[in-house]
């Protein structure tokens, strides 16, 4: 069976908007119990926000559509699409990763596994 196959671009099976992201500021802090990335996204709501992650890639996207201010003519709006990409570390348990969002700013928990958790080593008399 064969069929004739036609060049992705002369198909345009999506419409690709060309527009430019922003990378949000993100503090990155550390514990012995979760790795914890707190990015500010100004505007950006629960709906509009999306955290993927792709074996180790954590993508953090979100969209605002926001006035313009000082229009004289009338209303008019922009739309700030933000994204960051983070490789995340070995040991983190992907499966109790939780995020918090309030206020435009992400609280992303990043737990790590037991496994590489620092632990107390018990001496036995022996």
């Amino acid at each position: 069976m064969s069929e004739k196959l036609q060049k992705f671009e002369e198909n345009k099976p999506e419409a690709v908007e060309d527009r430019a992201w922003v990378a949000p500021l993100v503090d990155v802090f550390e514990n012995n119990d979760e790795v914890l990335l707190v990015a500010d996204l100004p505007g950006v709501t629960q709906e509009t926000l999306s955290i993927n992650l792709d074996k180790d890639q954590l993508s953090i996207i979100g969209r605002v559509h926001e006035e313009i201010v000082g229009n004289p003519v009338g209303r008019e709006y922009q739309t700030v699409d933000y994204r960051r990409t983070f490789m995340l570390p070995g040991g983190i348990d992907p499966t109790k990763i939780a995020a918090e969002l309030s206020q435009g700013v992400l609280h992303l928990h990043l737990p790590k596994s037991d496994a590489i958790k620092p632990r107390q080593i018990e001496v036995k008399a022996g």
